[in-house]
Formats: structure tokens, sequence, C-alpha cells
């Protein structure tokens, strides 16, 4: 169960993380590894209290992955974390205000329906 538990926090955990540095550059902009503005880019991220905060929320969650990694299959354990692509979608939607289309949320089930599959063999 302590397992699960962990691999939930995980999860939710990640999904912060990338709310957050969403958020971040949404009033940040557009970020270009190739433009000259790159550095001025840089020193935004760098005072971005959204992007500084989902780094330390991200550097927990791998610690807890770290803690996960050493106590169940990779071959389960990293399929479970693509519940992060099913979170992620509808944090998107609710919090972000981003409108999914019928395709995309046909690939949600998709996934949300292999994870099933996946969690069963996990017993």
């Amino acid at each position: 169960m302590r397992n699960w538990i962990l691999l939930a926090s995980c999860l939710c955990l990640m999904v912060t993380a990338q709310i957050l540095w969403k958020t971040g550059l949404t009033r940040i902009g557009t970020i270009d590894v190739g433009s000259p503005q790159l550095p001025r880019q840089i020193g935004q991220l760098a005072t971005s209290w959204r992007i500084l905060l989902g780094l330390a929320i991200f550097g927990v969650t791998t610690l807890l992955w770290l803690d996960l990694l050493s106590r169940m299959q990779l071959s389960l354990l990293y399929p479970m974390m693509s519940m992060s692509y099913v979170l992620s979608f509808f944090a998107g939607w609710a919090w972000l205000g981003e409108s999914p289309n019928p395709a995309r949320l046909l690939g949600i089930l998709v996934i949300g329906a292999g994870i099933v599959l996946v969690a069963r063999t996990g017993r």
C-alpha cells in the first residue's frame, strides 16, 4: 500500500510542477533556445517563483521516484507514470482553460485503459 500512496504522491507532485511551469512560462513568454534573447529569458526563468517552485517540487518528485524504483519493478512503475498524462490533460482543462478536442480525449481514454491493464498486473 505504501508504494501506491507514494506513486500517487509522485504523480500529483509531477502534475503540480508542470502546472507551475506552464503558468510561469505564460507570464514570461515563449522561450527560444536559438534566440539572442535567451540569456534574458534565462534570467526571467531564474527569478520566477512559479518556475523555481516547480523545480523544487520536481526535485522532491525525483526523490520519491528513486524510492519507488528501489522497491518496484520498472516494467510496472514506468507505465503507471503515464497517469501523469491523464492528470495533466484534465489539469490543463480545469486550471489553464485549455480546450480538449475529441481526438485528445479519445487518446486519454486509451492511455487510461492501458493504465488499468498494467495496474491489474501489479498486485
